[in-house]
């Protein structure tokens, strides 16, 4: 047995024709896409078989329940605190009125009222695409865009999806292409401004370190309807490239221009209902290497006792990941932002895994990064070491999701009208 102790310090069956399953009318876009798609043939030459056998979990599900959903994140911030986050969804599951027609649903389920499914309580009803961009450690330009519903479209067996213009495609080397694009807004003192005569662009290229999808399991417990709800750790590690950007197209002015060059992690997170029914908040980070990957997830519910899981993962290149399941987690302190969202200040968790290894995560914030109606990032610091073995020291960042203060009248209407919706004919689906 060795031991692991770790610090953490908070700073702010496939078919060749690609197998699309589509749910709503062709936008402008679909051609181009289509166009791309024919031309893959699975990744690093490998034949469409191999190629599913080692990225399905990534693949899209096709969660069709009510209150289901599901998002793949993409993230690549350097050290200077430069970079960017992306997160793709089929089913906005933090849009206040997605959450309002699940608890209505269930009201009517709980009084045997079995008249019909509404369509606002089904996962195509909210396809969404969230970007922030940052500079020097502060979010600069952030886009929450709603597209209509019905025009989330994916591949079923390897990670491969589309919504609105933007797009993730699973190239023949074995790398992501990532194309986003979108409206963005920001908080004035009369509420959320969308900009329509701006947009922010990300064009990038993601290269997993690891050939394969890294780990798999529950990120909170199941819901009281049975509902599974999993968090796929597909690349917890890669090399990022490509360029951000954010311009003024009405005075035809570059705001922004930022080459990214730097590590990036990639997860993907799935349920078959409501992601809050039952639960207050969730946390989660992950700290990158050179080589090696150190993420975490601690699930709180909204009654004390409540089923746990929180774990911790460390990856690493030529060695068998590190899950540790259910650690003791600590939370000393904590603040609150203008929102109410409450994140930990100083936390720890501890516990070891099947094989021995004892793992104790030790964290203290530092200074914020950005700030939404349900969410609160901030960046951090980490040194770990492997007793005989190496030292690990690095910087990452950790984020807290408090999805039950979306229930707050205030709060809830401040987070729809930072959505820009997006219309089928808007000249975005064609830049």
């Amino acid at each position: 047995m060795f031991v692991v102790v770790l610090a953490v310090v908070i700073m702010t069956g496939p078919t060749p024709s690609y197998p699309y399953v589509a749910s709503r009318t062709p936008s402008p876009d679909d051609s181009a896409v289509g166009a791309s798609a024919s031309s893959r043939a699975g990744i690093a030459g490998l034949t469409a078989p191999e190629a599913l056998t080692r990225w399905a979990a990534d693949g899209w599900r096709q969660q069709r329940t009510p209150g289901a959903y599901e998002w793949w994140h993409f993230d690549a911030i350097d050290a200077a605190g430069n970079g960017v986050v992306i997160a793709l969804y089929d089913g906005f599951c933090f849009h206040s009125k997605y959450l309002s027609e699940i608890r209505r649903f269930h009201w009517r389920m709980h009084k045997r009222d079995l008249s019909g499914i509404r369509g606002q309580v089904l996962p195509t009803f909210y396809p969404a695409a969230y970007v922030a961009v940052f500079q020097g450690g502060r979010c600069a330009a952030r886009f929450f865009n709603m597209y209509p519903p019905g025009s989330f479209k994916g591949c079923t067996d390897w990670p491969e999806f589309q919504v609105g213009p933007n797009r993730v495609t699973l190239r023949q080397d074995g790398s992501f292409g990532i194309s986003v694009r979108g409206y963005p807004s920001h908080i004035t003192l009369a509420g959320p401004r969308h900009r329509r005569d701006q947009s922010v662009i990300a064009d990038l290229t993601f290269v997993p370190s690891f050939p394969t999808v890294q780990h798999s399991g529950a990120f909170r417990p199941d819901g009281a309807d049975g509902a599974h709800h999993e968090w796929i750790v597909a690349a917890p590690h890669g090399t990022v490239t490509g360029r951000v950007q954010h311009l003024d197209m009405r005075e035809n002015l570059m705001l922004l221009d930022s080459p990214i060059n730097t590590i990036g992690f990639h997860d993907h997170h799935v349920g078959g209902s409501g992601i809050g029914r039952g639960m207050k908040r969730f946390t989660r980070g992950r700290v990158l290497g050179d080589d090696w990957a150190v993420v975490w997830n601690v699930a709180s519910g909204l009654e004390s006792g409540a089923p746990a899981c929180d774990k911790i993962l460390i990856f690493q290149k030529g060695a068998e990941p590190i899950i540790l399941e259910h650690p003791r987690t600590e939370i000393r302190q904590t603040r609150l932002t203008k929102s109410l969202v409450r994140y930990p200040c100083q936390m720890t968790m501890h516990g070891s895994d099947t094989r021995g290894n004892t793992v104790e995560l030790l964290l203290t914030h530092r200074h914020v990064m950005e700030t939404t109606p349900f969410s609160v990032r901030t960046s951090c610091a980490m040194q770990m070491r492997l007793p005989g073995k190496r030292q690990f020291v690095g910087r990452g960042m950790m984020e807290t999701n408090a999805v039950h203060n979306l229930t707050l009248p205030i709060i809830s209407d401040v987070a729809i009208r930072s959505i820009v919706p997006i219309e089928p004919d808007d000249p975005l689906w064609r830049q």
